[in-house]
């Protein structure tokens, strides 16, 4: 039996696809068939569905080059469910595609199913392709943000944080504008976040005499799930198929 009869062996694969192209109920009149036929073009159709099949095997393909041969297990469910169903709607050549498969990966390698954690794959389900990308960056290393933020002497209180200078590479995303946006919602995934470094720097008037506001110098990082997220499916480098081209 070769890897591609073996690989498909351990993934859901087969009933997935076998339940995609099931007819949705019997045929029980003419109306009823339509009516079927009707929704399952507005939701999924069945010929798209059966389409996909070189599409999965491309799939099987790039995993069974992640897991050697021996060490080929059966997937949970837990974690084959969400992985399979999140791929149907990712691109293909894309790097969100490439963690979801090596998330699989490592739930099929029994010397590896243990970083294979089920909210993994719900995680990645989340990610924006440009969040997918920031956490790859972050892999790589950490990059400094510098803030500034004026006093307000009414209240005592400091102003909306201005940036100053951001070495985070943000030109390589579909959307640099919405950076702050993405870094938020990582943050809400316990992925990624803006940390402080050192107190607060004051600035003084032209006089010295009067702080006027405060320098915040700042690190972006992965954090806490991201941690795993990195370690699991994130990988080293994006290989050459992969759409997105950081550096």
């Amino acid at each position: 039996m070769g890897w591609l009869e073996e690989i498909t062996k351990a993934l859901p694969v087969k009933e997935i696809y076998k339940d995609a192209v099931q007819p949705a109920a019997k045929q029980v009149g003419g109306a009823l068939e339509k009516t079927i036929k009707t929704a399952r073009f507005v939701l999924a159709p069945v010929e798209y569905i059966a389409a996909q099949y070189d599409r999965w095997e491309r799939y099987l393909e790039r995993i069974s080059e992640k897991v050697p041969e021996e060490n080929l297990i059966e997937a949970d469910p837990q974690i084959a469910g969400p992985v399979f169903e999140n791929l149907r709607y990712a691109e293909e050549d894309s790097l969100i595609a490439e963690m979801f498969l090596n998330l699989i990966a490592r739930a099929i390698d029994k010397e590896r199913v243990h970083e294979a954690h089920p909210a993994i794959g719900h995680i990645l389900g989340q990610l924006h392709p440009d969040e997918a990308l920031i956490l790859y960056i972050l892999k790589q290393k950490q990059y400094f943000l510098k803030e500034s933020a004026q006093l307000n002497r009414q209240d005592n209180t400091f102003g909306p944080r201005v940036e100053l200078k951001n070495d985070f590479p943000i030109e390589k995303l579909n959307f640099p504008q919405n950076f702050r946006l993405y870094l938020d919602h990582l943050y809400s995934l316990n992925l990624a976040w803006i940390r402080q470094i050192g107190n607060q720097e004051p600035i003084h008037d032209e006089d010295n005499k009067i702080q006027v506001g405060v320098h915040i110098n700042n690190i972006i990082e992965l954090i806490g799930f991201g941690l795993v997220l990195a370690s699991v499916c994130i990988p080293d480098s994006i290989p050459e198929n992969i759409i997105e081209t950081a550096t």
